[in-house]
């Protein structure tokens, strides 16, 4: 589904505080919430439905509709500590209401949301909503929810309209929990590359401490391009340090390679262990349900903490790469 526009970069909230939009959106699932009104009873039941499912730290059971007197949210115990992390950990919230402010903050209190640091946007003269295509009236806004994608800043709609009854909250829930998985997923892809090379990085190590004469200097540099492990080691430890030393003799050598696959294996774990699904099952259509293996004690990161753990094996494995074509090309 395409794009309703961009969002400002820079915005000022409820209180009057700058909010950088390009900096949230580059941290977290940076997820908009539009109100329609100030007035309506209806919107802020998302809000509410959101603490019943993670937000809130002890929520009661079960959040029975308002209007027709359903139950719309029922959250076994056991499901709480994954629907957290998708709610406080891998997502982030901006609201944006008509307004005035008054009826603004109003609804960030009677929600609970002045509690946490989701910001408030009071957008009274609509041009906000105007300038991201969600204008509705004169003085209403869309309702609506959409993720503000990083770099550009372009407004991907997660799901349109809210209702008695129909909230949206189990599109974002399923929203947030795909965009997990196709992380995961290249995070166990990406692992399963790198452990691919420890078993040639081993016979590099081997070769190292097999060949007598490393005194040739000719043959140095085709074996053991000391630039590579500068770069290695800039990444590592010391720079000039692990230069110096990688250029001693071949036993040192060999402990250099050896702190380099002693990283990707501890890079390595990083990674596996961040992963809270099954990787074995996350192959498929991200809108089938997999095995959860979060256990309620695991103190697991947000998903942007594991993009960035998957960039760090990405480096090093790179670099794991190029040393052992180096050996095997000369």
């Amino acid at each position: 589904m395409s794009a309703t526009g961009i969002f400002p970069e820079v915005v000022v909230d409820l209180d009057g505080h700058s909010v950088n939009i390009k900096e949230l959106a580059k941290l977290h699932v940076l997820i908009l919430i539009t109100l329609k009104a100030g007035w309506c009873p209806v919107c802020p039941q998302l809000l509410q439905i959101l603490n019943i499912y993670g937000l809130q730290n002890n929520p009661p059971e079960i959040f029975q509709d308002p209007f027709n007197r359903s139950i719309i949210a029922k959250v076994p115990p056991e499901d709480l500590p994954f629907n957290r992390l998708l709610l406080k950990s891998d997502a982030y919230f901006i609201i944006i209401c008509p307004g005035p402010a008054d009826e603004v903050r109003r609804i960030q209190e009677l929600c609970n949301f002045s509690k946490y640091p989701y910001p408030f946007i009071v957008d009274e003269d609509l041009s906000l909503a105007s300038q991201i295509g969600l204008r509705m009236s004169r003085t209403e806004i869309l309702p609506f929810i959409g993720h503000i994608y990083p770099e550009t800043r372009m407004i991907f709609p997660i799901n349109w309209g809210r209702g008695p009854g129909i909230y949206g909250h189990d599109k974002l829930l399923k929203y947030l929990y795909g965009y997990r998985i196709r992380v995961e997923k290249k995070a166990f892809e990406h692992v399963s590359k790198a452990k691919e090379l420890e078993t040639p990085f081993k016979k590099v190590t081997d070769t190292i401490l097999s060949i007598g004469n490393l005194e040739n200097r000719t043959f140095q540099k085709q074996i053991f391009p000391i630039e590579l492990f500068a770069q290695v080691f800039e990444y590592i430890e010391s720079r000039e340090m692990m230069k110096t030393v990688m250029a001693t003799c071949r036993q040192w050598r060999a402990i250099g390679f050896d702190i380099i696959a002693m990283r990707m294996r501890q890079t390595v774990n990083d990674v596996l262990e961040s992963l809270v699904t099954d990787p074995q099952i996350n192959r498929g259509d991200v809108d089938k349900i997999y095995k959860i293996i979060l256990p309620a004690d695991k103190k697991a990161i947000s998903v942007h903490e594991l993009d960035l753990r998957i960039k760090d094996l990405d480096i090093i494995a790179e670099i794991v790469w190029r040393l052992v074509a180096q050996t095997y090309r000369r």
